[in-house]
């Protein structure tokens, strides 16, 4: 879970993390981001975060990023524009979760 002010440097620690895991798996994987406590970010992080999605897309099948911040939603799909990625933004958990499992 990301929480409070996120930098570039946190959000790249967390992305070097699923990196990690998605280069052992054969196959592409959802990713899901915990953002629900994160209160604001830096706009390099923003950058950095476009830039992984266009890096690992071939790799990753869809981004659920949970936040009950109704402007991050739209920032959500800017993102997903910008990169190239099936990416959403969910207000709850469950409805993330669900969609990345194809039940939404």
């Amino acid at each position: 879970m990301l929480r409070g002010h996120l930098t570039r440097a946190q959000l790249e620690s967390v992305l070097t993390e699923i990196a990690e895991v998605l280069a052992k798996r054969p196959a592409t994987s959802p990713v899901l981001l915990d953002c629900s406590a994160m209160t604001s970010y830096d706009l390099d992080a923003r950058h950095a975060f476009v830039d992984w999605n266009k890096s690992w897309r071939s790799r990753v099948s869809q981004v659920a990023i949970v936040t009950s911040n109704r402007l991050y939603h739209v920032v959500i799909a800017t993102m997903s524009l910008a990169s190239g990625q099936n990416m959403r933004g969910f207000a709850e958990l469950d409805a993330a979760l669900a969609w990345l499992q194809g039940r939404a």
